[in-house]
């Protein structure tokens, strides 16, 4: 195809999907953008492209769909002009909602990135449109009929890589049985909440998939695909949908974050036990829709100052009825089921990142780094600084 051909499709695109599209060279450079009205990304988040424009290269003629690590979405196409240079055609970037102030500062905690780059990324992000999964879907059904497809060569004899994976799945052909028994008694530990099923998941590793942690892609694609399968089972006991998939989306988008097996390894035990922690609380006590209501409230705001006040105010009831009934349901405060919830993300962040207890108090909404040590201490029995020395990923 002609870059004439390419740039006429990709402006017909960003018309009729209302999104942003660029072709780019063997540079990273963008040789064409359609509109050129918005706000160029930020250098961090140019920088994110990279892996993913290298990997469409050496997939030519196949549409990709990826998802960075500050939840943007784009379609990669890559494709050789007659003059023999691979380009890629970048179809996005969209978001599928627009993120608040807190949440981008989250963003930017996640990827080691300073905080006072918040306003510039939240300038940028709240300028990408929105689309929904739907939406997404349909774009790339479309997607897929008007690019071209690079058909597969048919080759007589069985390239070197593709004989050793065949030859792992011939060898594992005759385990299949004891694979399959091995996951049944993992899935059935794990949906009882059973601490049990972290030893399950690993000897079934051990014995059946140690394979899929030959290269770190394939290593990604089965925490995907576990993080996915924990998330379905966590809904399926009855696990709010949306807290759900908010922490599949934080494990997802932080995993492909990292470069190394090892780096890998150290997320898979975070990914079971935060899981494990969630199927643990699920079917305890069903609560009133208004205890619900308040308990998503919280979740979703997390970042921000509550107040038993400004949340009787968002549900429009008396604070003093909605802390009794509330009270009378969970056994206990709003103001400690705030605590816990922040305690748990602060629990991740003290795994995952470098920044300082300071940085992390003030982004959950506490008011003092001594306060948040106190209430850390009151809920998990050891103060953040040592839960961070005992349960911190190494960097290798």
């Amino acid at each position: 195809m002609k870059n004439f051909e390419m740039i006429t499709l990709l402006k017909d695109c960003a018309i009729a999907f209302h999104i942003p599209v660029h072709l780019i060279n063997k540079k990273n450079e963008a040789i064409f953008q359609y509109p050129d009205t918005f706000l160029k990304p930020p250098e961090s988040i140019l920088e994110t492209r990279h892996p993913f424009l290298q990997e469409s290269r050496q997939a030519a003629g196949t549409l990709q769909l990826v998802k960075d690590p500050f939840n943007q979405y784009a379609f990669f196409y890559a494709y050789e002009n007659p003059q023999q240079e691979v380009l890629v055609a970048l179809i996005g970037p969209f978001l599928h909602e627009p993120p608040s102030w807190k949440e981008v500062q989250l963003g930017l905690i996640m990827n080691d990135l300073p905080s006072s780059l918040t306003d510039d990324f939240a300038a940028y992000l709240n300028q990408l449109p929105v689309r929904t999964p739907k939406e997404l879907a349909s774009m790339q059904r479309v997607l897929q009929h008007v690019l071209p497809v690079k058909k597969k060569e048919k080759k007589t004899l069985m390239e070197p890589d593709l004989q050793h994976h065949y030859e792992e799945y011939a060898a594992s052909l005759e385990s299949y049985p004891d694979t399959v028994a091995s996951k049944q008694e993992f899935i059935e530990r794990f949906k009882r909440g059973e601490k049990q099923a972290v030893d399950a998941y690993y000897a079934l590793m051990d014995d059946n998939l140690s394979y899929v942690k030959n290269y770190v892609r394939s290593f990604k694609n089965h925490l995907i695909r576990l993080v996915t399968e924990l998330s379905l089972l966590c809904i399926e006991k009855g696990a709010k949908t949306d807290e759900t998939a908010s922490l599949s989306d934080f494990h997802i988008s932080f995993l492909e974050t990292k470069e190394t097996v090892e780096e890998l390894e150290g997320l898979e035990s975070i990914i079971l036990r935060s899981f494990l922690e969630r199927i643990q609380t699920v079917g305890r006590q069903s609560f009133s829709p208004l205890v619900e209501r308040a308990q998503k409230y919280i979740f979703q705001n997390l970042t921000k100052d509550l107040t038993l006040k400004g949340i009787a105010e968002t549900l429009n009831v008396n604070p003093n009825y909605l802390s009794g009934v509330f009270t009378k349901e969970t056994g206990g405060s709003i103001t400690q089921f705030i605590n816990q919830q922040r305690i748990t993300e602060a629990k991740e962040l003290l795994c995952i990142t470098e920044h300082s207890l300071m940085d992390i108090s003030m982004l959950l909404g506490y008011n003092s780094q001594s306060y948040f040590t106190r209430v850390f201490k009151s809920v998990e029995g050891i103060g953040p600084k040592e839960f961070r020395q005992k349960y911190r990923i190494k960097e290798k």
